[in-house]
């Protein structure tokens, strides 16, 4: 037996019973508040207020998280060396992350991984990166292995090469326990199958015996982010008129660091109401793209780009172009870590800030209020940002891109790691707004259940073509 709770209890959680033996692999389902995460952190040993009748865990077993993939970006951080350089530093070279990389060539080249062996932490996409904690955890030796939304944030390719290599590890008795958030990335080759909710665990057993039961728990009713949207009118009926049509402009785009080239050679248009989808494989520039357009990436200096009809590199103030932005994306997500709590976060999109340097007014904190109360969570408006769970935060950073309501809307994945119906609310009312044109969404996804009816053209990272 490698893995038993006998009436395992905290403050928020409750396991009458699980085990799991070697040569089983667990995918444990539950949405963004069910508890799930409590019992990840229970299973992974960072749980100390616990008592139980039988507590038997996992020794030294594999972890991978959102928790610890955000560590290890604070740790690059700060051994970031940009400042003593004539160079951005790039990071540590991926290749020290992977132990015997000789021995585990063939993995890394199913990964499609070898050509990022020798780039700098910093330099991989949110995908690759997270495909290299995996591949570290692999090359271990591991005999468990533990992971939340091992999906999240691939494309669809690497998403089957994970799975590919996950299933061959489960057939090399490596005991494996995912944790999802949606019904749909529970694999086919799984033992055994188990649902987190309000703090219990209510379903396990043999996958094939709960499946059904699990897909009806999970059909709950979708919230709606739309409901009391009176203040949503008002605030757009407040905002000033533009004659200016033309949002981006961007001729033989390019873009890339280290002196490589991520894409080349892309023209774009984007003008008012032209709602725009972003696909591409991981690493091949979605993500920098939107921050030649964000103003995050110095290329937007070296590009013919226009943002709002302001010619970039023309002495224009940054910030005067982004109070017309709203931005959620991963890399934001990561550097979101000063102190402060759920309500400044929000409120901090008002001044494109991380963080709340300066006063806000009643009217503006009334409304980060609605904002947490549309997204359910009143009670943790005085919660520490960065204590809240990755989808928590990850909502919080919807609400602040959408709290002034702009007239750019630039998101880059921003349901990752949000549950289905919780998803689906984010994409009801993006939807929502598209189609009254209060705002226009340049939306970065690889998930094909959310390219919606609402975007007229699409960016393939190579080409664009419209719908």
């Amino acid at each position: 037996m490698a893995l038993k709770i006998m009436n395992g209890k905290t403050d928020t959680l409750f396991i009458d019973r699980f085990s799991a033996l070697n040569h089983e692999a667990w995918c444990i389902f539950g949405s963004n508040h069910s508890g799930m995460d409590d019992f990840f952190r229970l299973i992974c040993g960072e749980h100390l207020d616990i008592t139980a009748d039988c507590l038997m865990l996992p020794e030294n077993p594999g972890i991978v998280s959102f928790k610890k993939q955000q560590a290890l970006y604070e740790s690059e951080l700060k051994k970031d060396d940009t400042d003593f350089l004539d160079k951005i530093d790039p990071g540590t070279p991926a290749r020290e992350f992977i132990r015997d990389i000789q021995n585990h060539a063939g993995l890394i080249a199913a990964f499609n991984m070898t050509s990022c062996l020798d780039k700098g932490y910093r330099q991989l996409s949110t995908g690759q990166s997270r495909k290299l904690m995996l591949l570290s955890q692999f090359s271990k030796g591991i005999s468990c292995l533990i992971i939340e939304s091992p999906y999240e944030g691939l494309d669809p390719r690497s998403r089957e090469e994970v799975d590919k290599a996950l299933c061959h590890l489960h057939r090399q008795n490596v005991l494996l326990i995912l944790f999802v958030a949606n019904i749909h990335d529970i694999p086919c080759w799984c033992t055994h199958s188990g649902m987190v909710s309000q703090g219990r665990f209510i379903l396990q057993g043999p996958r094939q015996d709960v499946q059904a039961l699990l897909e009806h728990e999970a059909g709950r009713e979708v919230p709606d982010f739309k409901a009391g949207a009176g203040d949503i009118d008002e605030q757009v009926a407040n905002q000033p008129e533009t004659d200016q049509p033309e949002l981006i402009f961007l001729e033989n785009g390019f873009a890339g660091y280290g002196g490589h080239d991520i894409f080349q050679g892309l023209t774009l248009t984007l003008h008012q109401g032209e709602h725009t989808l972003v696909t591409g494989p991981n690493g091949s520039g979605k993500s920098t793209l939107l921050q030649v357009i964000t103003g995050d990436h110095p290329a937007c200096y070296q590009n013919n780009l226009r943002v709002f009809g302001v010619q970039r590199g023309s002495g224009e103030s940054i910030w005067d172009l982004k109070k017309q932005m709203g931005i959620v994306s991963s890399d934001l997500h990561r550097n979101y870590v000063v102190p402060g709590s759920t309500l400044s976060c929000i409120l901090s999109g008002f001044f494109d800030s991380i963080g709340v340097y300066q006063a806000y007014t009643r009217q503006q904190e009334l409304l980060a209020m609605k904002w947490l109360e549309r997204i359910g969570m009143t009670q943790k408006a005085r919660t520490a940002f960065r204590d809240l769970n990755f989808a928590d935060q990850r909502l919080v950073l919807i609400a602040r891109a959408l709290i002034k309501m702009p007239r750019l809307l630039v998101l880059d994945e921003p349901t990752q790691g949000l549950d289905g119906l919780n998803r689906k609310a984010v994409l009801d009312f993006i939807e929502f707004i598209a189609k009254k044109n209060i705002c226009t969404i340049l939306y970065v996804s690889h998930r094909e259940d959310e390219f919606r009816d609402f975007f007229v053209q699409q960016i393939k990272m190579g080409g664009i073509r419209s719908f």
